[in-house]
């Protein structure tokens, strides 16, 4: 009889487990990362009588952990991918609208328009004040993009410390429930505890939104948490926090850095995934080369516009002086650097200035300048100054080995840009120089309106007077000094200016290069300014301002739309993958119904084998009485 009793028991325990297990599923149907759990049964060892064997009954050997860890390493893949281009398309679409907007198109092509007005009435005060005013609005919208820019930097520097914040939680609470799974284990015999997996997979699919992750479990059942590249963030029950700081060389700019091996390391450029990938990227990307290239553009046309500027003459008859202000290329330097730098603009090269960040170190002889954009990197020797793709670098304190610079030439100019000019009467759209034929000329030669070689030249606005000899094969200045021969259509260079006389000169005639004192109507300049918005001044000279804007907008679409279409794949993915995962993890209730249902009737067959028992042994006991 005790027989037959132990194993209604056996029976009943493991029948009951089983109703537990089940209810534990049901309840927890929309508990987030759950896992469904199955009470698996064994039969206990078989008692002997005699040559023959006895089933004992049941037990309950384990409760199992339905899950697969590939589907759920394949799901924090896809939840990274997806957190990545979701959060990278967020930011890209902010700096897409703003500077794919047309305001700055507009504002060029309205300056200009204002320029071309005023060249059509060059006296006119109103036309003069018009185009001030647009210049203004112009050199406005600029500052208003770079203002816009520097706050979405901001932005990102934020979200930088908010996600390793972030985290730093989530690792603590990993390594927290490492302990506790290891602690578990070991009064469990060896038993993992599946509840507490469930919550680390839970937090550690959370941490996979931030960042790219990979695991490795211990012998403990703790597990080891790698993000990026391999930068360890929690070893068993140890959390090794990461910690946000500021460039070195750009306070600006916030850097994740990481102590797991010893003294702070960057570890930005080795983050790949998750939304904290996706700021460091579109920074690197999209941020930084958006905020330069606008900057190069700026810093472009006002070079451009107050070289020419210059060359002209006001209405109070003075030469041109800068129409834009324009600040400096911008030098960061290691603290612990000996020597010094400057960088200036090379206003004859503006052709060659790239929108990039340079990193320029001294290894003791040379110089080394790295090209942040392409990764080229070449040899500076010698004393300087050097001039490297529109910049002049000069060297203003002997450089030791191991000094160190980064060099922003362009990413903060916009922030500068400003008219200079406040009185209309000093737009200078007047040559400096007039020329003139002589009454008495008889031949049939012309002159060519003078162009500015060299707006210093002291000699520049002295009247100058071409005489020609007979035969007129040469001339003179002013009919003396040295004979210089003529050809007809070539260039006569001298006084800083340019002219040519074409045509069959006659003995004696003369032509007059003359300063445009009173030139009050003279446009010369002005169509010479106007022209610069269609002549091929950026990009080897191979662009123009508005074809280098086109190429920024262009850039940045491009890589907002192609982070759109990325983003929409890799939410099915991702879909795909949560799929898979529920598809053997999750609780179905259906199933869970029908096995309650069973494990309901386990339990009262059980209970009928002990009430069977008991009867039994009550009818033995009530034979012996007899």
């Amino acid at each position: 009889m005790a027989n037959i009793f132990s194993i209604g028991v056996s029976a009943l325990v493991s029948a009951q487990r089983q109703l537990s297990t089940t209810s534990h599923n049901i309840t927890n149907v929309n508990t987030e990362g759950y896992s469904r759990q199955r009470a698996e049964l064994s039969q206990l060892p078989a008692q002997t009588l005699g040559n023959l064997f006895f089933g004992s009954g049941v037990r309950v050997s384990e409760v199992t952990r339905i899950a697969d860890q590939f589907l759920i390493t394949q799901l924090r893949s896809a939840i990274a991918n997806e957190a990545k281009a979701s959060a990278y398309l967020g930011f890209s679409t902010q700096v897409d609208n703003l500077i794919g907007d047309g305001l700055l198109t507009s504002s060029l092509g309205g300056f200009f328009a204002a320029l071309q007005d005023a060249n059509g009435d060059p006296a006119s005060i109103a036309t003069r004040e018009v185009l001030l005013n647009s210049a203004q609005s112009f050199a406005a919208r600029f500052r208003d993009l770079n203002q816009h820019l520097d706050a979405i930097a901001r932005e990102i520097n934020g979200e930088i410390e908010a996600d390793v914040d972030h985290i730093n939680t989530l690792s603590k609470s990993i390594a927290d429930i490492n302990g506790a799974i290891a602690q578990a284990t070991g009064p469990a015999r060896g038993e993992l505890p599946n509840d507490l997996l469930d919550q680390r997979d839970s937090l550690i699919a959370e941490l996979s939104n931030l960042v790219g992750v990979e695991t490795l479990e211990q012998e403990d059942g703790a597990m080891n948490v790698f993000i990026g590249t391999g930068q360890l963030i929690v070893a068993g029950t140890t959390d090794l926090p990461l910690v946000t700081m500021p460039n070195p060389l750009d306070g600006t700019r916030l850097e994740v850095t990481s102590s797991s091996i010893g003294a702070p390391l960057i570890v930005s450029q080795l983050i790949t995934n998750g939304e904290l990938g996706a700021a460091l990227e579109f920074r690197d990307d999209v941020l930084d080369p958006a905020r330069s290239e606008i900057g190069r553009l700026a810093a472009a046309l006002a070079i451009s516009f107050n070289e020419q500027h210059r060359e002209g003459f006001d209405l109070n008859d003075n030469f041109g002086t800068d129409f834009f202000s324009l600040g400096s290329p911008q030098v960061n330097a290691d603290p612990a650097n000996t020597g010094a730098v400057t960088v200036a603009f090379d206003t004859a090269d503006v052709a060659s200035l790239t929108a990039a960040d340079y990193r320029l170190s001294h290894d003791g002889t040379d110089f080394t300048l790295t090209n942040l954009l392409d990764g080229s990197s070449q040899t500076l020797s010698g004393p300087g100054p050097f001039n490297v793709d529109g910049l002049i670098i000069s060297i203003t304190a002997a450089p030791a080995a191991g000094d160190d610079y980064l060099l922003q030439p362009t990413k903060s100019i916009a922030r500068e840009l400003s008219v200079t000019i406040s009185d209309p009467r000093e737009i200078a759209l007047a040559r400096p120089n007039r020329t003139s034929a002589g009454f008495a000329n008889i031949g049939d030669a012309t002159i060519s309106v003078p162009s500015v070689l060299d707006v210093t030249d002291p000699s520049l606005p002295i009247p100058t007077q071409l005489v020609f000899n007979d035969p007129p094969t040469t001339f003179q200045v002013g009919g003396v000094g040295p004979l210089i021969p003529y050809t007809s259509g070539g260039d006569i260079d001298m006084n800083g200016w340019r002219v040519q006389i074409s045509g069959a000169p006659e003995p004696g005639d003369v032509f007059i290069i003359d300063p445009n004192v009173g030139g009050a109507g003279d446009n010369g300049n002005g169509l010479i300014l106007a022209d610069l918005q269609l002549t091929k001044i950026l990009d080897g000279a191979t662009a123009s301002y508005q074809e280098a804007y086109s190429q920024l907008v262009g850039m940045v679409g491009s890589k907002t739309l192609q982070t759109q279409l990325s983003r929409d794949a890799l939410i099915v993915l991702k879909e795909h993958a949560q799929a898979s995962r529920n598809s053997l993890s999750a609780v179905n209730l259906d199933e869970e119904a029908a096995a309650l249902l069973r494990f309901q009737q386990a339990y009262s067959a059980a209970a009928q084998v002990i009430s069977v028992a008991n009867e039994t042994f009550d009818s033995l006991l009530g034979a012996v009485r007899r």
